[in-house]
């Protein structure tokens, strides 16, 4: 398991109109194992007729559905071989939809995105998320895009249940973190890198290792903090989201205080 997975920064106190950031630094996070991150507004019984991989499904409608809060380890194409545990989430996630007698779709504050896919929360009979035993078996990432947050917080302490039992992507057959300095290509990644500059005047970014920027929009600003992003100044962290390449260099988004990962 990552070193610097251990400790991460989650609670938000909200006072009178004003936004008061408190973030704790907690070993192991709070998974626990009767955890249940239940639905929040009216479902619609739906049908699966095919599972992409272990993130996407159609439906018998036609609709392309990407799963809200998790992203699952990518089929391989091209010739090129899985990546680890990819097959693994698609297979159990073809399980759990053909073990369940009804599924049950539920949509956020975000409906679609920018392929037209569905972007929605899938519900078996009992109420279950199975997002969540995807999370809890270390078969999907957990990442948290605004503005589709509702059950973020019990996503992550679902998450933290295969991290510390070491499951699928947190065992050692797992994909280990990337050193900022060697990132050579975009996607899905969890770096790893020392915080060498902090920005909080009119841009919000961080710089890893002096060669990656980490960028908070103005948009996302509100989940943090300049005082507590300051102090990362030093700070070994893991940023997890996806790389991209903007202006001859590396850079990567971070929307909410659940792609960071650090120690002290």
């Amino acid at each position: 398991m990552s070193a610097f997975r251990g400790k991460r920064c989650a609670l938000w106190i909200i006072c009178q109109s004003a936004f008061f950031v408190v973030w704790l630094f907690i070993a192991g996070g709070p998974a626990r194992a009767d955890l249940r991150c239940q639905p929040f507004a009216p479902l619609e019984k739906v049908a699966v007729t095919h599972v992409y991989d272990g993130d996407t499904v159609k439906l018998d409608d036609g609709r392309k559905v990407r799963l809200i809060g998790i992203n699952a380890t990518e089929p391989g194409r091209d010739g090129q071989p899985d990546q680890p545990f990819a097959a693994e989430a698609r297979d159990r996630l073809r399980s759990l939809i053909k073990a369940t007698s009804q599924l049950h779709l539920l949509t956020d504050g975000q409906t679609h995105d920018r392929y037209g896919r569905i972007l929605a929360h899938l519900f078996n009979e009992r109420g279950e998320s199975l997002e969540q035993i995807l999370l809890e078996q270390g078969l999907a990432y957990h990442v948290a895009v605004p503005p589709n947050l509702t059950l973020a917080d019990c996503f992550a302490s679902a998450e933290q249940l295969a991290v510390k039992q070491q499951r699928g992507l947190w065992s050692k057959a797992g994909i280990a973190p990337v050193a900022a300095r060697d990132v050579q290509d975009g996607g899905f990644k969890r770096l790893q890198g020392t915080v060498t500059a902090v920005q909080t005047g009119r841009h919000w970014r961080l710089v890893l290792d002096d060669v990656i920027k980490v960028m908070i929009y103005p948009e996302h600003r509100h989940r943090f903090e300049a005082k507590q992003l300051n102090s990362l100044q030093g700070q070994q962290v893991e940023i997890q989201g996806w790389v991209y390449r903007s202006r001859g260099e590396w850079r990567i988004k971070l929307e909410t205080p659940h792609g960071m990962v650090f120690s002290r």
